[in-house]
């Protein structure tokens, strides 16, 4: 059973998917976390992770693509670092990137069009790119969940806030571009 596979089985509720997700990919949460430095609250904020991917239906574990081979390993990492932060963020007194709110159904609809929107610019920016895996991550790390270069940099991708940085900054070009062409 490849990640896809697996990820279909936990949606429609088979347990035994469940527990194989939670077997093969908790170390990795677990890492994460320890990287983004949450060594004291690790058990909590595996829970929470764990919890973000059943929260609303299971809304963040749709999402996942599993486009290629250890890309839920990526996305897992990804959910994990969220977490990392708005905890981090909570500490400070900082608002939560996905603080809980009741838009409107228009609201609604509109942010998912957009969001679908620049989901497909966001994968046809990074198409040719040298690392598209890693870009595409950049790209949706802060254009959809508004992370900041160094916030991206923190989260263990391999590049500093500056290497970032030149990521974004070559991808805006294109990004114009597309959604120049692109119709909602």
């Amino acid at each position: 059973m490849d990640d896809r596979e697996l990820v279909e089985a936990c949606l429609r509720g088979e347990r035994h998917a469940w527990h194989r997700l939670v077997r093969e990919h908790d170390w990795k949460i677990s890492k994460v976390l320890w990287r983004m430095g949450a060594r004291h609250e690790l058990d909590d904020l595996r829970q929470e992770v764990w919890a973000r991917l059943l929260a609303r239906d299971a809304a963040a574990l749709r999402r996942f693509r599993g486009e290629h081979a250890g890309s839920l390993r990526v996305f897992l990492g990804i959910v994990a670092r969220t977490a990392a932060l708005d905890h981090f963020r909570a500490q400070r007194g900082l608002p939560a990137r996905d603080e809980p709110h009741a838009p409107s159904p228009e609201d609604a609809l509109v942010e998912e069009q957009r969001r679908a929107l620049l989901t497909r610019a966001l994968e046809a920016a990074v198409a040719d790119a040298e690392h598209p895996g890693r870009d595409r991550d950049i790209l949706r790390l802060h254009f959809l969940d508004g992370h900041t270069a160094a916030e991206i940099a923190a989260m263990g991708i391999g590049l500093s806030a500056r290497g970032v940085e030149a990521v974004l900054r070559r991808a805006r070009a294109r990004l114009q571009q597309i959604l120049k062409n692109e119709k909602p």
